[in-house]
């Protein structure tokens, strides 16, 4: 088989390929022998048609693009090991010369990206340091204290924060619709839970209050209703507050989370929002960071795989809505997003993070940067403390994703260093 190769631009490369006779007529034969076998005429018992008969009533076409498959593997197999191309994405595969004795095959490959990594040590980017207030340490105990808040029933009007338990019935045009009613149903006032407008309207009522709530569905809601001005029959039946429990070490003992005192649930709880900011901040000065070295360098991406990269997002996408029950139609109806700008958007966050991998792989080689089998062991070993398991268990949990896991842990290592090396 010869093989010809020509870089192309974009990462691509185009590989012609001449298929040796032989290969091409034991493929043709093969594939004249398969589809013989489905072969019916009457008189014949099906697959003992005669040959001549057979060829006449088998698709030529069919049966090229048989033979043509049934090559398309091994030679793409052989150019990859033989010809050390790596590629990133699926193939384009062109017949470019056909007949009986002749095949002549066009793969256009798309190869990794060509990075030329500028400066990416000494950059002044700017950290922040995590620091916490007492005002934030007190809001976030608050915030505990209100989701561990019974709700009492109280007889003075409903206000923001309040719950009230009601029937309502909605309509359009005078006409009721599907999901626009419900009897005792509590709603926080001031949750956004409802259409804007709707729960603000039911503050200042007290039980056995009736209130017609007028409001407009936005545009961006289902097709039926989009837009359209609705009126809520509510009839209210209770009124319900929080009701906070006190700041004690008994409400801190009852909390579960191994603290005794108010003071060790302050102290743990300024800790967790420390890691919490610490957490953004490395967010913050990776992206800052990554656009900075990408600036500094010249990164070209096959626009194949962005594309392939932003479908993949999408369908992960797709995959979590579904669990909530939202479809991706339904989410760009919500958010009034166009699906070509959604895609637009899914491809440049494609494009930084393919440029922001191969950023870490460049420097990876630059500093020969490697996981050895003592990192592996020391990795075991803390993972081994951290879920209370043996060693040798965590190592046959993870023996079928050792490389991914080894993978993992260099890019790790790698965005560690770039920290350490620039401010």
């Amino acid at each position: 088989m010869e093989r010809k190769i020509t870089q192309l631009e974009s990462c691509h490369v185009q590989v012609d390929v001449v298929v040796d006779e032989k290969a091409w007529k034991d493929a043709q034969e093969a594939s004249f022998k398969k589809l013989a076998k489905e072969v019916q005429v009457d008189g014949f018992r099906k697959g003992n048609v005669p040959e001549a008969i057979a060829r006449r009533h088998i698709d030529q076409g069919k049966m090229l693009d048989n033979a043509i498959n049934s090559l398309l593997p091994a030679i793409y197999r052989e150019i990859i090991e033989q010809d050390h191309i790596e590629p990133f994405a699926q193939p384009k595969v062109d017949v470019t010369k056909i007949s009986d004795t002749n095949l002549e095959v066009r793969f256009i490959i798309v190869t990794a990206p060509k990075v030329e990594l500028g400066k990416y040590k000494g950059l002044e980017i700017g950290k922040k340091e995590a620091k916490v207030t007492a005002k934030e340490v007190n809001e976030a105990i608050d915030e505990l204290r209100k989701q561990n808040a019974t709700l009492v029933v109280k007889e003075s009007e409903s206000a923001l924060g309040d719950t009230v338990v009601m029937d309502f019935a909605g309509s359009v045009d005078g006409k009721p619709f599907e999901g626009g009613s419900a009897q005792n149903y509590e709603l926080e006032l001031g949750s956004h839970s409802f259409i804007p407008g709707f729960e603000e309207q039911l503050v200042g009522l007290k039980a056995g209050d009736h209130k017609d709530v007028n409001v407009t569905f936005p545009e961006q809601y289902t097709p039926e209703l989009a837009g359209k001005a609705a009126v809520f029959a509510c009839d209210i039946h209770e009124v319900k507050e929080k009701k906070l429990p006190e700041l004690n070490d008994e409400f801190v003992k009852e909390l579960g989370r191994g603290e005794e005192t108010v003071d060790a649930l302050k102290e743990a709880t300024k800790k967790d929002l420390i890691a919490k900011k610490e957490g953004e901040n490395k967010r913050e000065y990776l992206a800052k960071l990554y656009a900075e070295i990408a600036k500094n360098s010249k990164i070209e991406i096959p626009e194949e795989m962005i594309k392939d990269q932003a479908e993949s997002m999408k369908k992960d996408m797709e995959q979590r809505m579904a669990q909530s029950g939202l479809t991706l139609e339904q989410y760009l109806q919500f958010t009034g997003e166009k699906e070509e700008d959604f895609m637009k958007k899914l491809e440049e966050d494609a494009k930084r993070d393919i440029t922001n991998y191969f950023i870490l792989e460049e420097v990876g080689k630059k500093e020969a940067l490697e996981i050895t089998d003592a990192d592996l062991e020391f990795e075991y070993a803390k993972l081994a403390e951290q879920y209370n398991m043996k060693i040798e268990d965590v190592i046959k949990h993870l023996e079928k994703q050792v490389e991914q896991f080894r993978h993992n842990l260099k890019m790790t290592r790698i965005e560690e260093m770039l920290i350490r090396e620039n401010n």
